[in-house]
């Protein structure tokens, strides 16, 4: 067992996707399924069920990431905590610049940085709210030292293709995907699923993480309302019935379980990352160490 075999099932338990993870790490698919099936030879069981629709944890998956991931995270906090103390005597680092375009993570930001400032209590912090558009831009110009977004699949993956790798690190926090947020007053709130019909038949609203992924069956432009503005989605669902849509862990941390219900999305195929980028040049010793506080409070 490896631990980059733990962390490929780990990334599959949101992804649903071999060919999305394989290309997240860098991989073949075929390397991966390897990967997995020698992890069920040596546990002697199966961790993956495939279907035409993507995969699915078992079981016994769900139980080995329970112990397996706080390992990851601990592992990972190991490699940084001992590189800070290596570098800890020679820093000269006055500032830290942190752009951000997303919701779920801006939330988790005043908290994360109150627990960084304890450790580095001279180093001045700077939290600026940009447009996703403008995030690698910045990242690759060195304007700030990190960046937080949340962005589809669809976008990161062109902006991986079409920028110049070398120049920024990306590391995905949380891989995550659409759900239908209702009142818990509405009629949808009695059903499993909210079909493509429910959305059609009634107004809805969309969380602009970025814009829906362009296809066939993109309705975006139909939205009564397309914002990052949390206030206006909790009105909206409570004085109207409608169905606002946004990603699961968004609606977990930012909206109340009384008032609001979660359903699965019927046909919803987009994944969303919420990701840290940041310079690779010079490199930051201290980002990857905010980095992990902020995964930790995920």
């Amino acid at each position: 067992m490896r631990i980059d075999q733990l962390r490929y099932l780990s990334d599959l338990q949101f992804s649903h996707s071999i060919s999305k993870t394989a290309k997240r790490f860098y991989i073949s698919q075929q390397s991966l399924s390897n990967n997995i099936q020698q992890l069920e030879k040596e546990l002697d069981t199966i961790l993956l069920e495939r279907s035409p629709f993507g995969v699915a944890l078992t079981n016994e998956a769900e139980e080995l990431l329970k112990i397996s991931d706080p390992f990851i995270r601990q592992v990972d906090d190991l490699k940084t905590n001992f590189s800070l103390e290596q570098k800890k005597g020679r820093l000269k680092i006055k500032r830290l610049n942190i752009y951000s375009s997303s919701v779920l993570l801006a939330n988790m930001l005043p908290k994360a940085l109150s627990i960084f400032q304890k450790t580095y209590p001279n180093i001045r912090l700077s939290v600026k709210e940009i447009s996703y558009k403008n995030i690698f831009p910045s990242v690759i110009e060195g304007k700030c030292d990190l960046a937080f977004l949340s962005i589809n699949d669809h976008f990161f993956l062109d902006q991986l293709k079409s920028l110049d790798k070398n120049a920024f690190h990306h590391h995905v926090l949380l891989s995550d995907r659409l759900v239908a947020c209702v009142s818990s007053q509405s009629e949808l709130a009695k059903k499993e699923i909210v079909e493509q019909e429910d959305i059609i038949k009634r107004t809805f609203t969309y969380l602009d993480i970025v814009p829906l992924k362009p296809d066939s069956d993109d309705r975006s432009n139909l939205a009564l309302y397309t914002s990052d503005n949390i206030e206006f989605h909790r009105r909206a669902l409570c004085e109207m019935d409608i169905v606002s849509l946004m990603p699961r862990y968004v609606y977990m941390h930012l909206f109340d379980s009384k008032r609001y219900v979660s359903k699965y999305l019927d046909g919803a195929k987009q994944i969303i990352y919420h990701t840290a980028l940041y310079p690779s040049n010079p490199p930051n010793p201290l980002t990857k160490e905010l980095v992990n506080i902020v995964t930790s409070l995920l």
